[in-house]
């Protein structure tokens, strides 16, 4: 009797030891991923690229601890401040890479018309939801592995600990993690489109920046929390967002001892004591529950087309139509090509457009009154308006950018490209529809910031302020570099559209290449603004993208003192008109050159995608 209990407890065991193993490390679709999509050479050049980053990252951070001269407290500060900067550097690659992983995991089987022979193999539930997820995380978390190396490095003089380096590792995870199963979550509710999967990476960057905004805002800050050195305190957000987290966790800035909480409930003291550990918590938490969510609604993207109960209920309250359903006649422009870019949906998301431009007029409406109303002073108007402005302005090029990635990869997917071809319309007639309504589809959001410079313009004039927080001419100055970044965004994309052949692809490719012009351009003439100060810099402002901003929103920060920047404002605004207008030139030519260079490439590039 005994040895038939053994015997039974050992195949249960055996069994569950089974289901685990195919589970996650047999799990077929995880394996398919790791023998076949790890073996390609963008993966190879990814990884590549992501430890060359972290290590030029060392590098030139470790340049003063590298000195023959430097005592042993001297190297220690140089590791501790080269470790700092690494692990900024990787959490924000993280940040950026983590959704474009897993944002595909929202339409790739459904695109791919996939998903109903996956859930008709024998595969578990679970199976999927978990060979999914991990495949997805799979390449981010070979990433972290990669770098440990680098890591360990800095430890090398001291002023670097285990449980520091953990800590980083452990939020830049959690983070991936997160991210992940939030993707497979809104991939199993069965609403994912190519427009849900831009919306997803999206909504994160906008979390990620807002949240880290008033994060340094003052009136968020914890009055029990000691005060840095450039006298910053933790914020009550740092434990909801994974760079003011990191923040505490590299000594940058100092969370309240435990004791100095009274006053709060126990479980934000303990919040607001160890926020690394509670960011880490909670998104771990939010994605098992998420994960686990999503091994019930596996099965409900088959049951599509079922009357529901809700379905039911709804039916009683539609309106039924009568008659014959008409719709109203469409002007068409000239080019039919870009109407149908800038008016028609097929360009972008609508919904995603005017959620943009409304959020950002209520933001802007909010900071008037409070600065009528002596709530903020001019120069918390110039910083708020700079951040609001440049906030718009990063959500207008990456809808540019996305719209314009998909402009042909979409046609050639629908098999539209071929008819398109077919007709009388020519390479240089096309693509410059397609620029012109990518152009204008972004066009009005940027109307909101550039509306908002405009009307803190017109109050100085009105109020005969000595210093107004804009100048007028700003605002027009901005709607002039504004326009012309956001076609050399669109243009960037479409070289990248008519290369790719995947939307997912195209999108990453295009904004990739969004993001590493935008930080080089900002780079360099960022280094040449601040060496240099004063009316020559604002002549250099206006050549990058969000120093041209910052620029015309806050001239202030260009001059030492207030005094000087009073003394010198009219010789600045000039100076700022004379680069607005050399810069808008030079990025005018630049993106012609690069239509004409498509124009030529069309027909060639067309005719080896299709084999003719």
């Amino acid at each position: 009797m005994a040895d038939e209990r053994a015997q039974a407890n050992l195949g249960i065991l055996r069994r569950l030891g089974l289901g685990l193993w195919y589970l996650l490390p047999a799990n077929p679709i995880l394996v398919r991923v790791v023998f076949g999509a790890s073996r390609r050479p963008r993966h190879l050049w990814l990884r590549t690229a992501y430890l060359t980053a972290l290590a030029v990252v060392i590098l030139f951070a470790s340049f003063d601890a590298l000195s023959g001269t430097a005592s042993l407290t001297d190297l220690a500060k140089g590791a501790s401040r080269t470790f700092q900067w690494a692990s900024t550097t990787q959490l924000a690659l993280m940040c950026f890479l983590a959704p474009v992983f897993t944002a595909g995991a929202i339409t790739q089987e459904r695109d791919s018309q996939t998903l109903n022979i996956l859930l008709s193999t024998p595969l578990t539930d679970a199976q999927i939801v978990f060979g999914s997820l991990m495949s997805r995380l799979y390449f981010v978390l070979m990433l972290l592995l990669a770098g440990l190396p680098i890591f360990l490095m800095t430890m090398v003089y001291g002023g670097v600990t285990r449980q520091s380096i953990f800590e980083s590792f452990a939020l830049s995870g959690s983070t991936a993690a997160l991210t992940g199963a939030l993707a497979i979550f809104i991939a199993m509710l069965g609403v994912g489109t190519r427009r849900t999967m831009f919306s997803f990476y999206l909504l994160i960057a906008f979390y990620l920046l807002i949240v880290f905004v008033l994060g340094t805002w003052p009136r968020t800050w914890v009055d029990a929390a000691p005060a840095g050195i450039d006298g910053r305190k933790m914020s009550f957000l740092a434990p909801l967002h994974p760079f003011l987290s990191l923040e505490v966790s590299l000594n940058r800035v100092s969370a309240p001892p435990h004791g100095h909480l009274a006053e709060y409930p126990a479980l934000v003291r303990y919040a607001l004591a160890y926020p690394s550990s509670v960011y880490v918590t909670w998104t771990t938490l939010a994605a098992i529950a998420m994960t686990l969510s999503s091994l019930l609604l596996v099965r409900r993207g088959s049951k599509v087309g079922e009357p529901t109960w809700l379905d039911g209920l709804l039916k009683h309250f539609r309106r039924a139509s009568t008659g014959e359903r008409t719709r109203r006649p469409r002007s068409v422009w000239h080019n039919p090509v870009a109407w149908r870019e800038a008016k028609t949906r097929a360009a972008g998301s609508v919904t995603l457009r005017w959620t943009v431009i409304v959020a950002g007029a209520i933001a802007s409406g909010v900071l008037l009154p409070m600065y009528l109303a002596g709530a903020l002073s001019s120069d918390e108007v110039r910083q708020w308006l700079a951040g609001l402005i440049a906030t718009q302005f990063g959500v207008a090029l990456l809808i540019a950018a996305n719209t314009s990635a998909t402009a042909l990869t979409k046609e050639k997917e629908s098999k539209s490209l071929d008819l398109l071809l077919t007709t009388p319309l020519t390479s240089k007639y096309i693509l410059w529809g397609k620029l012109r309504g990518l152009v204008s589809f972004a066009v009005p959001l940027l109307a909101v910031p550039v509306g908002a410079a405009l009307v803190f313009g017109l109050m100085g004039i009105f109020r005969d302020e000595k210093v107004p927080v804009t100048w007028i001419e700003c605002g027009l100055e901005l709607a002039v570099l504004m326009v012309v970044y956001t076609a050399a965004a669109c243009v960037i994309g479409l070289r990248v559209s008519m290369t790719a052949r995947k939307n997912v692809s195209a999108v990453m490719y295009s904004v990739g290449a969004l993001i590493l012009g935008c930080t080089i351009s900002w780079a360099i003439v960022h280094f040449i603004v601040t060496s240099v100060g004063g009316e020559v810099a604002a002549l250099f402002a206006p050549f990058a993208p969000f120093t041209s901003v910052l620029l015309l929103t806050n001239p202030r920060w260009l001059f030492d003192t207030t005094q000087a920047f009073e003394n010198n404002a009219s010789g600045a605004r000039v100076a700022a008109l004379i680069g607005t207008l050399v810069a808008t030139g030079v990025y005018a030519f630049a993106v012609w050159n690069m239509y004409t260079a498509l124009v030529k490439g069309f027909d060639m590039t067309m005719r080896k995608q299709t084999g003719t």
